[in-house]
């Protein structure tokens, strides 16, 4: 059973679902106009730890800043990359917080689901 566990890897758009629709939109149309309402609803996101991508993966909670140094890092590594405007920066980011999402949470999350 536990081999069947581990051998499970998460995919971004199943981590972080609303995130990846909004990082996809980003892809196709940019990133919005500096100080737009658009960049400002984006950037209070991306700032709120229940909110942003790593809250949206902990069921849209904060606990991760208390329980963990690696997602509150990634965390404020997400919403740097969208003030920097970069998306390598960002897809960098997103493939960093998958790796250790599956490595560290993964298995924890589908064990208590069994």
């Amino acid at each position: 059973m536990y081999q069947e566990i581990k051998s499970r890897t998460a995919r971004f758009y199943e981590i972080a679902p609303n995130w990846a629709k909004k990082i996809m939109n980003l892809r196709q149309e940019g990133f919005p106009f500096p100080l737009s309402f658009a960049w400002w609803k984006l950037y209070f996101a991306l700032d709120s730890p229940s909110r942003c991508i790593v809250g949206e993966a902990y069921g849209f909670s904060s606990q991760y800043e208390n329980d963990c140094a690696e997602c509150d890092r990634l965390g404020w590594e997400f919403g740097h990359s969208f003030l920097m405007r970069s998306t390598k920066n960002l897809d960098d980011n997103i493939e960093e917080f998958v790796t250790h999402w599956n490595d560290k949470h993964m298995s924890k999350k589908e064990m208590t689901y069994r």
